[in-house]
């Protein structure tokens, strides 16, 4: 079923329990867990890493929330830069922890956490200003842990976490910014997914609206990364993304992949040297 399909019957139903229900639980797909039972092995050799390589990690927000959170350390040190992972809607670590261990097998130190509500974080109702609130303590941890000021590091946001990286890089610029499958904003997804006549608030009570911030964001190379085949958040609207973004920016179009697939699609060594080339690019800026 596509999620143009799945998310129309969602809003169905929803009118028919009244118009002041909000689809949050839709955008907010949130697992809690007591423990984490991620590993260092994963399911395939690009996503396993040493032993000894994932450090657990408690997050301290300033609004007293907790969040669970990992670092990951790359096999190479020091390595080609360090990372905040911004993951997607559904799940929590154990689910997203794949992608950062990719990442650290291509030399990068990655901290990856739960948002507010999901894995083992305080389990409080996420809010767009809560997640930034998030997004910020994460920041601040990262750069102590690098021993880098917060705009040297690379944001790497995937599905729901490009809105959330965008959000962040809004109010704290990074060095770089990769942004894989995203959405333009709450609206765009809506108008895009339900051809319904119906508001955007029917779907979430936040905006996202990664389109507005990168319209307005200076200064910040962006990458974005999209598939051909994706039909839960089609590619055009990193297309829409790149033409509002200003320079420099990169749009790669991965051929045959969908939402979930891009660095299996892309092989190992494009999707290697394609942040490769993002980081060399952006270490030439003045």
């Amino acid at each position: 079923m596509s999620r143009g399909v799945r998310l129309g019957a969602v809003l169905l139903a929803a009118v028919g329990w009244g118009a002041c229900y909000a689809l949050d639980p839709f955008l907010y797909a949130r697992v809690l867990v007591n423990q984490y039972s991620y590993t260092a092995e994963g399911g395939s050799p690009e996503e396993s890493v040493p032993p000894g390589s994932l450090e657990p990690v408690t997050l301290e927000v300033e609004d007293g929330v907790r969040l669970g959170a990992v670092y990951v350390k790359s096999p190479q040190q020091p390595p080609r830069a360090h990372v905040l992972y911004f993951h997607g809607i559904c799940c929590n670590l154990d689910v997203h922890v794949d992608r950062p261990k990719r990442l650290a097998n291509l030399g990068y130190d990655v901290l990856v956490f739960d948002y507010r509500g999901w894995g083992m974080s305080t389990n409080v109702p996420p809010t767009e200003a809560g997640l930034l609130a998030d997004s910020r303590a994460a920041l601040g941890w990262l750069s102590a842990r690098a021993g880098l000021p917060p705009e040297r590091l690379v944001y790497y946001g995937r599905s729901f976490g490009t809105a959330v990286a965008t959000q962040l890089a809004a109010h704290h610029p990074p060095t770089g910014l990769v942004l894989e499958s995203p959405f333009s904003s709450v609206e765009g997804l809506m108008r895009d997914s339900s051809h319904m006549d119906l508001p955007a608030g029917f779907l979430s009570q936040s905006a996202w609206d990664t389109e507005g911030r990168l319209r307005a964001l200076e200064g910040v190379p962006l990458l974005l990364l999209h598939g051909t085949e994706d039909d839960f958040v089609r590619p055009e609207f990193s297309d829409r993304l790149y033409a509002v973004a200003r320079e420099p920016k990169r749009l790669v179009r991965v051929d045959g992949a969908n939402h979930d697939d891009i660095p299996a699609r892309m092989g190992s060594v494009a999707y290697a040297r394609t942040l490769e080339s993002f980081l060399a690019d952006i270490h030439t800026q003045p």
